[in-house]
C-alpha cells in the first residue's frame, strides 16, 4: 500500500477526545544532542538547530498529527522569529506564508548567517506536520519546510521533508542527475552515496519513545542559494509517546547492512486527542 494511502486511511480513523497532546523534543541538551545537518554542498556540517513539536495529536495509534497552529505576530511565536526578527509576524519574509506554531523550531547558522527555518503553510500538506509508524519498525514524518534569508518571496526556499528512523541515500546534485556542469556531488562531509541511518525505539531507557529521523535531498535548482545541491541531516528525538517494543534500527551508518526489525507497538499517551480536536486551536 502507498504511503499516501496509509496517511489517508490513518487520518480518517478518529480517536476519543480528551485534554493533553504529546510532545517532541530535539535540542543541544537532549539524550543525544540535536543532530547534524550536511552541507548543502561543499559547506562544513553543522549542529542542527533546537527544536519541539507541540499538540501532537493521534488519529489512529500508529499516526501522529502536529496541525497548523497560528496566530499572527501574538505569542507564543517559534525561537527562530525570536532570534532573527525584531517584531514577530507569524508569517515568512513574504509576509503571506505562514509559520506552524506548533512546531517550535530555533533558527540555523549557515555561512555565518543566522537563518529563520519552519514548518509552513501553503504546500501539499498544508502546515501540518505528519508521521506514521509502520508495523515493520520504522517511522516515516513528511512536512512542507522552508529556509527564509528574510529578503522575501526570492530568499524563501521550500524544501519538502521526508524523514524516516530507516535509511537514507546521499543524492547526486541535480545538476550531474541533469547532465549539467557545475554540480557538487557532496553534502558536508557526506559524499553521494553514502547512507545515514535512524533508530526508533527507547534508547534512554526512560519508557518513551525515542530515535532519530534522517533525511536527504536537493536544494531546489531555482535558489538563490546553493542552487541543486544536496544536503541531508540527522535529527535526533525524545517524546513523552510511552513505548512498548523493543529497539529497532542502529544509530547512523554510512555501510553496513541491517536485518528486518521485529514487530512495534506505540502507545498514545492516555487521554491524548484526535487531530480533529486541535485542528481549530491557536489559527
Amino acid at each position: 500500500m502507498k504511503l499516501s494511502s496509509i496517511l489517508f486511511i490513518s487520518l480518517f480513523l478518529g480517536a476519543t477526545a480528551a485534554p493533553r497532546a504529546a510532545t517532541m523534543y530535539s535540542t543541544k541538551l537532549s539524550f543525544m544532542g540535536a543532530g547534524t545537518f550536511y552541507g548543502p554542498g561543499r559547506l562544513s556540517d553543522s549542529v542542527l538547530f533546537d527544536a519541539q513539536i507541540n499538540n501532537i495529536a493521534f488519529p489512529s495509534p500508529l499516526t501522529f498529527v502536529t496541525a497548523l497552529g497560528n496566530n499572527g505576530g501574538a505569542q507564543p511565536n517559534i525561537c527562530g522569529e525570536r532570534e532573527t526578527r525584531q517584531t514577530p509576524t507569524g508569517l515568512l519574509s513574504d509576509n503571506v506564508t505562514k509559520i506552524n506554531e506548533n512546531v517550535d523550531v530555533c533558527s540555523f547558522q549557515i555561512t555565518g548567517k543566522q537563518i529563520l527555518v519552519a514548518v509552513v503553510d501553503g504546500g501539499l500538506h498544508h502546515g501540518e506536520q505528519i508521521a506514521v509508524a509502520l508495523s515493520g519498525g520504522q517511522m516515516l514524518m513528511t512536512m512542507d519546510f522552508a529556509m527564509d534569508l528574510g529578503i522575501g518571496p526570492s530568499g524563501i526556499i521550500r524544501m519538502p521533508f521526508n524523514g524516516t528512523t530507516g535509511e537514507v541515500e546521499i543524492p547526486l546534485s541535480l545538476q550531474t542527475q541533469l547532465h549539467i556542469p557545475g554540480g557538487v556531488d557532496r553534502a558536508g562531509s557526506l559524499k553521494s552515496g553514502d547512507k545515514l541511518r535512524g533508530r526508533f525505539g527507547d534508547f534512554n531507557h526512560d519508557g518513551m519513545l525515542d530515535g532519530a529521523i534522517v533525511v536527504a535531498g536537493n536544494i531546489p535548482l531555482t535558489s538563490v542559494f546553493m542552487p541543486g545541491a544536496p544536503y541531508a541531516l540527522i535529527r535526533y528525538f525524545e517524546t513523552d509517546i510511552p513505548y512498548d517494543g523493543h529497539l529497532v534500527g542502529k544509530l547512523v551508518g554510512r555501510h553496513g547492512e541491517q536485518g528486518e526489525p521485529p514487530r512495534l507497538t506505540v502507545l498514545p499517551p492516555e487521554s491524548t486527542p484526535a487531530s480533529g480536536e486541535l485542528a481549530g486551536a491557536h489559527r
